[in-house]
């Protein structure tokens, strides 16, 4: 028989309240999901809703999986995963550096950071005209987009969590002689990183909405222009197939960073 001290006892106190409020919210959001599943099924059945505008979810799911096995259901997939991990990609070697700078050199700060949340808020497909005009009819152009997408929410939460740093780090950082680099990978990103890594993820879905509403109007290839393709040709259930598809694979992603944020964070405790 195990005997717990009672200090034990009050540390796995708030560990145990907390695992069983995480459990409940995975109860509540599956069963959440299966009422949504289950009214689509009836609404679809029933006529509620329009078959030209949706289709049953179970007829979708049998769409999908007469898809994956599909030849170009592989060619659209590796299209669209490249070009989305390439502006992510992008997004976070430009956007962390920029956060850095606009941190660190308060003037350029103030100066760009106006015209970098305007830019936030502009439609980046206006300027999708000149960079066909310089990169080319391909994925180029769609990854710049995606990129500068990501780029933004990732550069100014970078800064916003540099910013909130406590000053004691600071000074601790500077009592052992710590080098510049040493302050900023030993010191400041990690204590950065809870605020850092939301703004990450929140890239990575810009990221994937930049990719595929260009895909969707504009390329040739990729699950967007499928998704779109299917659209235009009035094949609705195979549209809705596409959209479930890229619905899972933009919530396996998240998750997988999700994962990456937790377990960093276990490194820093």
């Amino acid at each position: 028989m195990t005997v717990t001290s009672p200090q034990a006892a009050l540390h796995e106190t708030p560990r145990l309240g907390f695992r069983r409020a995480k459990h409940r919210a995975r109860v509540v959001r599956w069963t959440m999901l299966v009422a949504l599943v289950l009214l689509l099924e009836a609404a679809t059945r029933t006529g509620w809703i329009d078959r030209n505008q949706m289709v049953a979810p179970s007829e979708i799911l049998a769409h999908v999986a007469a898809i994956i096995p599909s030849t170009h259901f592989v060619t659209d997939l590796t299209r669209t995963s490249v070009t989305i991990l390439a502006a992510f990609a992008l997004g976070v070697l430009g956007g962390v550096p920029l956060g850095v700078l606009l941190w660190r050199v308060r003037v350029v700060g103030r100066v760009l950071e106006p015209f970098i949340v305007t830019g936030y808020a502009m439609p980046t497909l206006l300027f999708y005209p000149i960079l066909v005009a310089v990169l080319g009819l391909n994925a180029g152009p769609i990854i710049v987009i995606a990129s500068t997408m990501a780029l933004i929410p990732i550069a100014l939460t970078t800064m916003v969590a540099l910013g909130d740093v406590k000053p004691v780090l600071h000074k601790l950082a500077r009592s052992v002689d710590a080098s510049r680099r040493q302050q900023y990978f030993k010191v400041l990103f990690p204590a950065a990183t809870p605020l850092i890594f939301p703004g990450i993820k929140l890239g990575f879905i810009y990221a994937v909405i930049g990719t595929i509403a260009m895909e969707f109007i504009l390329a040739s290839k990729g699950l967007g222009f499928r998704a779109g393709f299917m659209y235009r040709e009035l094949y609705v259930a195979d549209m809705w197939a596409y959209i479930a598809i890229v619905v899972v694979f933009s919530i396996a992603v998240n998750s997988a960073l999700g994962l990456a944020e937790r377990a960093i964070r276990r490194d820093m405790l």
